[in-house]
C-alpha cells in the first residue's frame, strides 16, 4: 500500500471513529445533576442548582434568593463519564468526580455567582405593597456537592378543577426549568413565575419556587411543591399536588399532561 493510500486510510478511519464517538455521546440518555445544599443558615443564597446533561449539551440553572431569575450561564460538556464529568460553565472549567455516593467539585477555582440584587419594595397581585425581603448572607459559592437524578423531560401540565377564581393554570416543564402561568377571573393579575423542577424515577416532580418572589404574590405560601404521579389515566398522565392549597388563591390539586416528551 502506498504512503498516500495509508494516509487516506487512517484519516478516514479516524474521521469515522470521531463521528461514531460523537453519535455515541449525543445519543446517551439525558440526566440531571442536582446540588446537595446544606440546610438552615448554612444554605446561603443558593436555593436550588441543577445541571441538565443531554449528550454534548448541558444547561445550568442556579436559583438565588433575592434574584427574580435563575442564573443560567452558558455551559458545554467537555467530558461525561460515569465517575468523572467536566463542564465549561461561564467560560470556566468545572470538574466533578464521584466521592462516596455522590459527586464533588474537584476544582479549587469555581465560577462566581452573580451578586445579590438590591432589595426593592414590590406590589402583590392584590395591589398591596410588600416590604423588601430580609437580607441574607452574601454567600456566593458555587455548589460543591452534587447527585445524579432523573431528567424531568419536556411536559406541559394543565390544572384540573381550577375552582371559581382560576380560569386556567398551566405548568410548562423543560428539563429542570419550569414556568407556571395562571389566569384568574377577577381581582388578581395573571401569574407568570418560574421554578426549578426535580424528578425521580417514578415520574414525581418537585417544584421549588423562590420564596422571596413568591411572597410578593402570595405571602406565606409554600414554595416547595410536590406533584405525585398517579401513572396513566383515561385522560393521560395524572399528578396530584401537595402545597398549592397554601397559595392565595389556591391552585389545582390535580394536573394532567397536555403534551409530553422524554
Amino acid at each position: 500500500m502506498s504512503n498516500s493510500a495509508i494516509y487516506h486510510y487512517f484519516t478516514s478511519t479516524c474521521a469515522l471513529g470521531a463521528m461514531l464517538l460523537l453519535i455515541a455521546c449525543s445519543s446517551s440518555k439525558p440526566y440531571t445533576l442536582v446540588a446537595q445544599l446544606p440546610s438552615g443558615p448554612q444554605q446561603g443564597r443558593v436555593l436550588a442548582a441543577t445541571i441538565d446533561v443531554d449528550g454534548l449539551a448541558c444547561n445550568v440553572r442556579i436559583m438565588l434568593l433575592n434574584s427574580n431569575k435563575a442564573w443560567a450561564p452558558v455551559c458545554f460538556v467537555k467530558q461525561d463519564h460515569p465517575n468523572f464529568k467536566s463542564f465549561l460553565i461561564a467560560n470556566q472549567q468545572v470538574d466533578i468526580g464521584t466521592v462516596g455516593d455522590g459527586f464533588q467539585v474537584l476544582n479549587s477555582m469555581v465560577p462566581t455567582l452573580p451578586a445579590p440584587q438590591p432589595n426593592i419594595s414590590t406590589t402583590t397581585s392584590k395591589g398591596v405593597n410588600n416590604p423588601p425581603a430580609s437580607p441574607t448572607t452574601d454567600d456566593s459559592s458555587f455548589p460543591n456537592e452534587w447527585s445524579q437524578s432523573s431528567y424531568p423531560g419536556h411536559v406541559v401540565l394543565q390544572g384540573q378543577n381550577t375552582g371559581y377564581l382560576v380560569t386556567k393554570a398551566t405548568l410548562t416543564i423543560n428539563g429542570s426549568q419550569g414556568m407556571l402561568d395562571v389566569t384568574y377571573k377577577t381581582g388578581y393579575v395573571p401569574l407568570h413565575i418560574e421554578c426549578t423542577v426535580l424528578a425521580n424515577q417514578h415520574g414525581d416532580f418537585t417544584l421549588i419556587f423562590n420564596p422571596a418572589e413568591l411572597n410578593k404574590l402570595s405571602p406565606g405560601a409554600n414554595y416547595n411543591i410536590s406533584l405525585t404521579s398517579e401513572s396513566a389515566g383515561i385522560s393521560g398522565n395524572i399528578w396530584d399536588s401537595r402545597g398549592f392549597d397554601t397559595w392565595t388563591p389556591s391552585l389545582s390539586p390535580q394536573w394532567v399532561a397536555a403534551s409530553s416528551s422524554d
